[in-house]
């Protein structure tokens, strides 16, 4: 029994022992009751070439590129957004507290307690 139509279409790096452990694998996943026809062995045909060409990929060696300046546009973010967020926050607190101060707010004190006692007559 064979996965391809006919001999000839059998890729030329697929081995006999390839054929045949993909064979067991369908005949394992296929009962007798089910039918199969051409159309489910070319859908079979081409999910084992796509597994063989991950198998390719996983086993291949690959390069990854160090470079200070690629580290750098990646980590960007992480040293820019803080300092932005701190900018934000001071600018609100300093327009809260204009704002409170404006409106006489209680917490928003800009001289000590002691020179607001030492304003203040002493009358008997």
């Amino acid at each position: 029994m064979s996965v391809y139509a006919s001999p000839s279409a059998r890729p030329i790096d697929v081995t006999d022992l390839q054929e045949e452990n993909d064979v067991a694998v369908i005949s394992s996943q296929l009962s007798s009751d089910e039918l199969v026809n051409n159309e489910d062995i070319s859908t079979t045909h081409t999910i084992i070439e796509a597994g063989r060409e991950e198998e390719k990929e996983a086993n291949g060696q690959t390069v990854v590129s160090f470079n200070i300046w690629s580290i750098l546009r990646k980590g960007a973010i992480n040293l820019v957004l803080p300092f932005i967020n701190g900018i934000m926050l001071g600018f609100g607190e300093i327009f809260a507290h204009e704002v409170g101060f404006k409106y006489g707010f209680v917490g928003a004190r800009v001289q000590p307690p002691r020179r607001h006692l030492q304003q203040k007559p002493k009358f008997i």
